[in-house]
């Protein structure tokens, strides 16, 4: 009897504590958002990232194995590899390569190959990384060929082609080029999901442009039929042709458009690209587009703000050829202010009688103007030489920049209707909602150390901006320096606060903070009368 009561009571202290050490099993829903947190929170969203980490909680259970191989597989860039297939850090399971060996093994019967079939899904299965997750890939431009492509179409989950520079052309020795190259991308054209964006990055120095694509086969050019989302240049280099450039914007039509030249890899300074104005008229696709520490023609910005999806423009111009247009007319007697110029600019027509159609007048098709400013532009005094033959401002300049000492001080006699225009297109524009303006005259001219803004150019110009009923986010750049005094730089800065007077669009004005500058911050807050936009320091 005492034995029967000993062994019930064990049995309850036994359930007790069992109870007490109970595993609750959260719903996998639960587990799953949990673990994409610390997923996001630990792991880095960056090129490469801690791996381990992410192996570690691959082994907590199975599922989160699982939910590990999903977001490594989708998450992480990966990259092609005509050698490996894919980096080793990066290695995808080539299951191309196992099915053409088993194929090619004449000898196994059926029962074998299935066999071998079952045994590569169940190592498949355990594979952290999974080909058939992957949705990013980046590929060297020089190896888009048809076994890329033929490996690209095996991955089913693919979403984004990234197509880039990976340097391992950059040796002289190795006959690859750019230019002439554009028929590479015919590849692309077989793609079985044609729902895959194709994105560019083409990081392009000195060393990967210059060589003779001797070693490529050439397959016959095609319309592209893929898709573009982002076309992303860096350049430098001054004594390289960039004209595949525009043709490549021309061919891929992206929506997305950045081009950088502050790539330094080499002495020749910052870098210009002579073919904006081409790129600009390339406008129907554009949706953002970013030219970064490069200044524009304004026949460039007048394409450029009629583009009609556009939401996002970043742009420079030389703030010191606008003033000098409203100099000149001030002056009217067609005298650039410049103490040292001789040029003078006088029409021979009355260009209040003539009525200029600038969506016509620059009817031209493309011209590689090559490396260097043998083709610079030139200007004459009569505007019906334009009128006559068009307007190509690709290669049109004002202040010398970078290293070059080549400048054209002359003022061509459109100039003054053109800038009107362009006033007026972004004083009624109705799609920018992000625009970035800054000014650069390459450092080359030394003007903002003895000439100050004119007075017409910045009121007309913060007139337009004010008339703007779309644009929320601001930024303006006026490159203050040591050299301007407070007088000058108070001028500026009351223009932009009755622009804000006037402005109830704008969300945010971004204004850098550079010497002198950045403690006048205040005082536009105070002389403003305008609540609703924030006004915010740029580092």
């Amino acid at each position: 009897m005492e034995k029967e009561i000993t062994n019930k009571k064990l049995k309850e202290n036994q359930s007790e504590n069992n109870d007490n050490h109970k595993i609750i099993v959260l719903p996998l829903i639960i587990q799953k958002y949990i673990y994409n947190l610390i997923y996001q929170e630990d792991i880095p969203k960056q090129r490469y990232f801690d791996r381990n980490k992410l192996r570690n909680y691959a082994l907590v259970n199975w599922s989160w194995f699982k939910n590990s191989q999903v977001l490594y597989s989708s998450s992480s860039p990966f990259f092609y590899n005509t050698k490996e297939v894919l980096y080793k850090d990066r290695i995808v399971n080539n299951n191309n390569n196992n099915n053409n060996n088993n194929n090619n093994n004449n000898n196994n019967n059926n029962n074998n190959n299935n066999n071998n079939n079952n045994n590569n899904n169940n190592n498949n299965k355990f594979k952290l990384i999974n080909s058939s997750l992957i949705k990013t890939i980046t590929i060297d431009y020089f190896d888009i060929n048809k076994q890329s492509i033929n490996f690209i179409n095996s991955l089913k989950s693919l979403e984004t082609i990234n197509v880039g520079c990976l340097y391992r052309y950059c040796d002289n020795s190795i006959d690859y080029y750019f230019k002439d190259s554009i028929w590479i991308l015919t590849y692309l054209n077989r793609l079985i999901n044609k729902d895959i964006e194709v994105n560019f990055k083409l990081e392009l120095g000195r060393n990967n442009t210059f060589s003779r694509p001797t070693k490529l086969k050439i397959i016959k050019k095609e319309e592209l039929l893929f898709k573009t989302n982002q076309f992303y240049v860096l350049h430098d280099f001054e004594e390289i042709s960039y004209g595949f450039v525009y043709e490549m914007i021309k061919e891929l039509k992206p929506k997305s458009l950045k081009i950088d030249p502050c790539l330094v890899s080499s002495d020749s300074g910052a870098s210009h690209l002579q073919q904006y104005h081409s790129i600009s008229k390339l406008n129907q696709n554009y949706e953002s587009v970013e030219i970064i520490s490069d200044f524009i023609p304004l026949y460039a910005l007048y394409r450029f703000l009629q583009a009609p999806k556009l939401h996002t423009f970043k742009f420079n111009l030389q703030f010191h050829f606008l003033s000098e247009i409203c100099h000149k007319i001030s002056d009217g007697n067609g005298n650039s202010n410049r103490n040292n110029s001789n040029n003078s600019n006088s029409e021979d027509c009355n260009l209040d009688k003539i009525e200029l159609d600038f969506n016509k007048m620059d009817n031209f098709n493309f011209k590689d103007f090559g490396y260097g400013y043998q083709n610079s532009f030139q200007v004459h005094k009569n505007i019906k030489y334009y009128i006559d033959n068009g307007i190509n401002e690709d290669n049109q300049i004002f202040c010398q920049y970078s290293n070059q000492r080549i400048s054209c001080f002359s003022i061509p006699p459109y100039s003054k209707s053109l800038w009107n225009q362009c006033l007026e297109l972004l004083s009624t524009n109705s799609t920018i909602t992000n625009l970035s303006i800054t000014h650069n005259c390459g450092g080359g001219c030394m003007w903002f150390k003895n000439i100050l803004y004119n007075s017409n150019f910045l009121n007309d110009f913060m007139n337009s901006l004010a008339n703007n009923k779309t644009i929320k986010t601001l930024s303006l750049d006026f490159n203050f320096n040591n050299s301007q005094n407070d007088h000058f730089i108070e001028f500026v800065f009351k223009s932009i606060a009755l622009m804000l007077d006037r402005n109830s669009t704008l969300e945010t004005l971004f204004i850098p903070a550079v010497y002198k500058s950045s403690k006048k911050y205040k005082e536009i807050s105070i002389s403003t009368k305008n609540t609703k936009c924030k006004i915010k320091i740029k580092y």
